[in-house]
């Protein structure tokens, strides 16, 4: 019996940090066909969260992502050439490329709100995302030793919905 109870606060440690640990990565590339379109980084977000026993920890996110397929080549003309789940390039009169989507593309972005809470332990994140429509990028290698309270939220806008695209996931079944 005396060594169950002292397995059980590390058990529950060890629970509580597997739970807790958390990281998923997406791909946010311009042109997946193209030879020049890469991402800056290498599109991680990931957070850490390992409690001391007898300390109290907690993560709570909500994510929302979406990327729509690419439709291949560059096309002339109007934006009804691209398929209708997809986004494309049409060349304009003047030469120029033009992002054009088709009218149930579901968009392209990251949108995420965190909070991370720790009385004693380790909070570790690690952030790695970048924008190839901006240029724009957020790295960030970080640990806490002891108490942390974090709250965030991260937005990342590359391309909009199609005007007629499904707004939550149940709608496209």
């Amino acid at each position: 019996m005396k060594i169950y109870n002292k397995a059980v606060p590390v058990l529950f440690a060890f629970l509580l940090a597997t739970v807790f640990t958390t990281g998923f990565t997406f791909s946010s590339y311009a042109a997946q066909n193209s030879e020049h379109a890469e991402a800056l980084t290498s599109q991680v977000w990931a957070v850490q969260v390992e409690v001391e026993p007898g300390e109290s920890g907690s993560l709570n996110q909500s994510a929302t992502a979406a990327y729509g397929p690419y439709d291949g080549d560059v096309i002339d003309g109007s934006s009804d050439q691209v398929k209708k789940d997809s986004f494309g390039f049409a060349k304009d009169d003047g030469g120029r490329l033009n992002v054009v989507k088709g009218e149930e593309y579901v968009g392209n972005y990251f949108h995420i709100d965190q909070e991370v809470s720790n009385t004693g332990g380790t909070t570790k994140r690690y952030i790695d995302v970048s924008s190839p429509w901006t240029g724009a990028y957020l790295y960030e290698d970080m640990t806490v030793e002891g108490s942390a309270d974090i709250q965030e939220s991260f937005r990342m806008d590359n391309l909009g919905p199609g005007i007629k695209a499904a707004s939550a996931w149940f709608e496209l079944f």
